[in-house]
């Protein structure tokens, strides 16, 4: 069983100082009694309490190449001797910029800024500024960050589908007044949205792959439906590739799918768990910037660690088949999965791709958006993950995995076992 004495001890004395006793309230949700670390070392995390950890949460998502890594240290401190920011420009902007343009497919310019929530924003005024309009359209099921905006329908009750809904208390309506929601994976229902709001919708934004809702896939002709339906009506496409950007390519959705969107957001993977963000894609949007339409700021924005960091990543998940083996290892965990649980009587299916994945028992479809994967047994599903977490494997609520670039067979050798053991627990 897993200790927990210290962490619970941290635990009530945080909530003496810090609200709620945790930093973001993603992380409540984790563990009965949230886990505070230690330390980390390539895909293992220490906890106070002594136990080893093998991470295939990474830190939600950030850590593509695991902690500590070598080269992603050396980029940084050699950065820091040099100095911490400068509100000012530099040479590493430069480089991770054309760095870029080169790595991903049909990205011609790019902006920066310094999380995922960030990205996002700055993507929905740049469209605004492009196109002269203000709604915009996104998808039920999708967390697109926790501004009041577009924290809108993350988690919808089935009353509340097909409406757009706050997803916390301090949201007024009016700040998603413009906020226009839509079923994902249904593109009649998003011509229907655009036909009820005629040359109004600035752009429609969403995971290319729907990650933060279950790891649905999209459907066949989906994402190039969606991408030609918004030229046809004047708004800008944009992939909120905050998790998959870096993680499912080099290039992203763009690569994986060969698609090209107007806009592309990133963040996560991008700086290897130091805090970057940026928006890239067509030169004509971006002029928009240029000529006054519009503007982005930010005090960090650029800031030469997380550069020096982002940088230091991308050069290490450019090595020739790092991106097989991390889809490799995370298919082999998938399959093993799915073979047990079928040994065992249980009904399940994973759904995603091999370095971001989820584990949705009592279903036995692959889900097409959140409202199927409100269906799963997730009662199962978190007496599975406690069961794996007792066997020292970490991954995230709802059954969400992440692999990364620090997972070898050394770790699969100890999670395919306990993935045997702990499915058999559930009998």
């Amino acid at each position: 069983m897993l200790k927990t004495e210290q962490s619970q001890l941290l635990y009530d004395q945080a909530c003496q100082s810090l609200a709620t006793g945790v930093s973001t309230a993603f992380r409540k949700q984790v563990t009965p009694v949230p886990m505070y670390m230690e330390s980390a070392d390539g895909p293992y995390f220490y906890d106070v309490d002594g136990n080893q950890l093998i991470d295939y949460g990474l830190a939600w998502g950030p850590l593509i190449v695991g902690n500590n890594h070598p080269r992603l240290n050396a980029a940084v401190i050699e950065q820091i001797s040099s100095g911490y920011t400068y509100g000012a420009q530099h040479r590493g902007e430069v480089e991770l910029a054309e760095k870029m343009l080169s790595m991903i497919p049909h990205v011609q310019r790019v902006i920066f800024s310094n999380s995922g929530t960030e990205a996002v924003q700055a993507a929905l005024r740049l469209a605004r500024g492009f196109t002269g309009r203000e709604k915009f359209v996104k998808f039920e099921g999708h967390y697109n960050g926790w501004l009041n905006n577009i924290l809108v329908s993350n988690h919808p009750t089935a009353e509340q589908f097909g409406t757009t809904v706050a997803d916390c208390g301090g949201q007024p309506a009016a700040e998603y007044s413009l906020t226009l929601t839509c079923p994902w994976n249904d593109l009649d229902a998003l011509r229907k949205v655009f036909q009820q709001n005629p040359g109004q919708i600035a752009a429609v934004i969403g995971e290319p792959i729907l990650v933060n809702g279950g790891s649905c896939m999209p459907g066949e002709g989906y994402l190039p439906g969606m991408i030609e339906l918004c030229r046809q009506e004047g708004a800008v496409s944009i992939f909120d590739e905050v998790i998959t950007g870096f993680r499912i390519a080099l290039g992203g959705a763009r690569e994986y799918f060969d698609l090209e969107p107007d806009l592309s957001t990133y963040a996560k993977a991008m700086a290897g768990g130091f805090t970057i963000s940026a928006v890239g894609g067509r030169q004509e949007i971006f002029d928009a910037l240029a000529d006054g339409r519009t503007s982005h700021f930010g005090t960090y924005n650029g800031n030469p660690i997380s550069v020096a960091a982002a940088i230091a990543t991308m050069d290490i998940l450019s090595e020739p088949g790092i991106y097989d083996r991390m889809h490799g290892h995370g298919y082999a965990i998938r399959e093993a999965i799915e073979t047990v649980a079928k040994q065992c009587g249980q009904t399940l299916i994973t759904t995603g791709t091999g370095t971001a994945f989820h584990v949705h028992f009592g279903l036995d479809s692959a889900p097409q958006s959140i409202r199927d994967v409100m269906r799963a047994d997730q009662e199962t599903g978190n007496r599975f993950r406690a069961a794996m977490l007792d066997h020292g494997i970490y991954n995230l609520p709802g059954g969400r995995w992440y692999v990364g670039a620090a997972h070898s067979d050394k770790e699969l050798h100890r999670v395919l076992p306990a993935i045997e053991s702990s499915m058999q627990s559930l009998r």
